[in-house]
């Protein structure tokens, strides 16, 4: 038998050989730019008679050049800042053959003097003889502008801004100096006047006592100006203490703590792996559509197809009077039809911003979403942006990247195995990768032990991983205390918001709060009503002050994710749910129940009508141990804020009526009166059966309600009568 041939591996363009020749070669090529400068040999002389005084542009090049080619990422090092460089080549070349004598021009610049025989041919050539003198020094003036823009990453405008504010600033010194000088003069010609004589003419005394009026008239000015800047420092002082008497207690910084803060390069994550899309079956299953529609007296032509990391949608047009509702009425004869790989077919009705119908189908084979390759995407570029999270990849291959600030809230629910954990990582990377310690700080509540525990130790946190279920509650009343407390700094530094406050104090002074509870079904059983009137008190208002909350669970239900809640938070994630009713309560309509789980989610943001489809990123365990050992490398101490678990005791700190006033010791006894009012009865069974607890503590707890008024007396073996029906009273 003939032994199989091993294939060749394909050397391209892109390929890891042969950027690794580039990067030699480049810095070869700079090396002996290098040497230029200071050995004499024919090579080196040519390069430096070439290029002239051009020749160091030429060497930073082709050093970032092999940079670039090795992977080492810098800002020098980026495609728009090369190019920027090879036209600070050219430019810098031409300006330096004006620097000397135009007439003896290509002689000096043989001698490699001025930008050398490149400045030359580029500034006679291509300037000089095309738009004159003026006009070249024009195109390189601004061919210089545009190179700086694009090497730096500064933009011409605020280039253009910083240019005139830097001529303002020497306008403004040269005047000064000149009102200076005029002072000296003005000072010495007053001396020379007073010794020139003691005589005086008779005619005079009138100036004598404008001379005197005008003197006492400066003490007068003087006097003045001396109490003014006393009453302005007594001003500033008084309103220095008013703010650190307002500060106190909130977490506001007065200085940066991170000053040399150092953002995780997205060298620390994978690299995306390119899968070839399943689009072989495009045709194949357009036709399948067709007929089967056509076989239900559905008129329809498939005039789309868009092949997405998971699914594929094709886009059907009706014919002129059949209904859309008959499309979505055959979704399991389609999904059999077709042979759909999970057996679910979703219909999108209509396509936003189109007259088609989409029908989904699952691929045969899924694409992996990296983290990594959304870092690196243009949308995630968007200097906009004040919380920018990775979220995933839309059918149509557009990625999706999301302000958490412009949401303000986020909900994310689906079953176990849905991809819901691995969302929140992805989120927490995101905020870890382009956000500094001064500028996020975060609340991780775990109630698993082992999804968020690799972040502990960690500087963006305020407090360690919170896994007890009391201290959760203790930190979201700490978190409406630092709500309140951020709206009276609002006021008296008249500003509006977290943004407008960091604006004007000229760095971030106040950091934004990210509260991420991993399990909120686990929170909500063991918590009820107080976890809710806290979760809706901060989703109401917290969105100005910087607070914003990321709530998942596994546990779609109406007991979990309460009506107040859902209303208060818009921005929601529904992932692969059980049933229709769960989608429903995630996103208020079906179609959850037919994703494919493994990341396949809608996304719902509030500026959107409908929630669309997308495959969530995915973000791996070693890639969250190499970032957080990135930041753990830059912060060797960490200091956590104790008093974000404490028990708070301000009055109003609490969110709920029901413990506003002590009336027991038990810490069921708030759950006592809202399950006896909810239930319209009171009975030790009941609390028993509510609360999970033995029956002498039900009794206990049913005589403290009695006491208070809020169940009657017992009657034999019925139930006590209920005399407060709202739990709040």
């Amino acid at each position: 038998m003939a032994r199989r041939r091993g294939r060749s591996k394909h050397i391209t363009i892109k390929s890891d050989e042969t950027k690794n020749v580039i990067g030699i070669l480049s810095l070869i090529v700079a090396s002996l730019f290098a040497l230029s400068y200071f050995v004499d040999s024919p090579g080196l002389d040519f390069i430096k008679k070439f290029f002239g005084g051009a020749t160091i542009v030429g060497f930073i090049f082709f050093s970032n050049l092999s940079l670039r080619m090795f992977r080492v990422e810098y800002i020098l090092s980026k495609t728009s800042s090369l190019v920027g460089q090879v036209l600070a080549f050219i430019g810098t070349s031409a300006l330096l053959h004006y620097l000397i004598d135009l007439d003896e021009g290509f002689e000096l610049a043989s001698r490699g003097e001025g930008g050398g025989v490149l400045g030359y041919e580029f500034a006679h050539k291509y300037l000089i003889d095309i738009f004159a003198h003026e006009g070249s020094i024009i195109i390189i003036f601004f061919l210089l502008v545009v190179a700086a823009s694009l090497t730096f990453g500064v933009s011409i405008g605020q280039m253009i801004q910083q240019i005139f504010t830097a001529i303002k600033k020497i306008i403004d010194a040269i005047k000064g100096v000149n009102q200076k000088v005029k002072e000296h003069k003005e000072a010495d010609a007053d001396k020379t006047e007073g010794t020139a004589g003691e005589e005086k003419m008779v005619g005079d005394f009138r100036k004598d006592d404008a001379a005197k009026a005008a003197e006492e008239e400066n003490r007068e000015n003087e006097a003045k100006e001396e109490s003014e800047p006393n009453r302005d420092q007594s001003a500033v002082k008084a309103k220095v203490n008013i703010r650190e008497e307002v500060l106190e207690g909130a977490l506001v910084n007065k200085s940066l703590n991170y000053k040399s803060w150092k953002l995780p390069p997205t060298s620390l994550l994978s690299p995306a792996v390119k899968s070839s899309k399943q689009d072989g079956n495009v045709q194949k299953n357009a036709d399948i559509i067709e007929q089967t529609l056509q076989s239900f007296g559905v008129k329809a032509k498939v005039v789309d197809a868009l092949v997405g990391p998971t699914v594929s949608q094709y886009a059907v047009n009706l014919a002129l009077g059949q209904r859309a509702a008959k499309i979505s009425n055959l979704k399991t004869d389609l999904a059999l039809a077709l042979a759909a790989p999970t057996g679910a077919v979703r219909i999108e009705a209509p396509i936003p911003g189109t007259s088609y119908i989409g029908i989904e189908i699952p691929n045969s084979k899924r694409e992996t979403v990296s983290i990594r390759e959304l870092m690196e995407s243009v949308e995630m570029k968007d200097n906009h942006m004040l919380l920018p999270v990775c979220v995933g990849k839309r059918i149509n291959g557009k990625n999706v990247v999301s302000d958490l600030q412009k949401m303000p809230h986020l909900l994310i629910a689906g079953a176990t195995g849905s991809g819901k954990s691995v969302l929140t990582n992805g989120f927490i990377i995101s905020f870890l990768m382009k956000r500094t310690p001064d500028e996020v700080r975060m609340i991780m509540v775990d109630p698993k032990q082992v999804e968020l525990s690799d972040y502990d130790g960690i500087p963006h946190l305020l407090t360690p991983v919170i896994t007890d279920m009391q201290k959760v509650l203790n930190s979201l009343k700490w978190a409406i205390l630092e709500m309140e407390k951020r709206y009276t700094i609002f006021r008296l530094a008249k500003v509006r918001n977290i943004a407008g406050y960091n604006e004007k104090m000229g760095y971030s002074a106040m950091p934004y709060i990210i509260i991420i509870i991993d399990e909120m079904a686990d929170l909500m059983l063991s918590c009820g009503a107080e976890v809710e009137i806290a979760i809706v008190k901060l989703a109401q208002k917290a969105r100005a002050t910087g607070l914003h909350l990321l709530l998942a669970t596994q546990r779609p239900s109406v007991d979990v994710l309460t009506g107040l809640i859902k209303a208060n938070i818009p921005g929601r994630v529904g992932m692969s749910v059980a049933t229709q009713v769960d989608s429903r309560v995630i996103l208020d309509q079906s179609g959850a129940e037919t994703l494919l789980g493994a990341g396949d989610m809608l996304f719902k943001e509030p500026d959107k009508a409908r929630p669309y489809r997308l495959q969530g990123i995915w973000v791996s365990q070693d890639e969250i141990g190499r970032v957080v050992r990135f930041i753990k490398s830059q912060a060797k101490e960490v200091h956590y804020a104790s008093d974000v678990t404490e028990k708070q005791t301000d009055p109003g700190a609490s969110p709920s009526a029901v413990e506003s006033v002590k009336f027991s010791d038990d810490e069921h006894f708030a759950d006592a009166v809202r399950i006896v009012c909810s239930a319209k009865k009171g009975s030790a069974s009941l609390l028993q059966r509510k609360l999970s607890i033995g029956y002498n503590r039900a009794a206990r707890l049913l005589d403290e309600l009695y006491k208070v008024g809020v169940v009657g007396d017992q009657e034999g073996s019925k139930p006590r009568k209920i005399l407060v029906f709202d739990a709040e009273e």
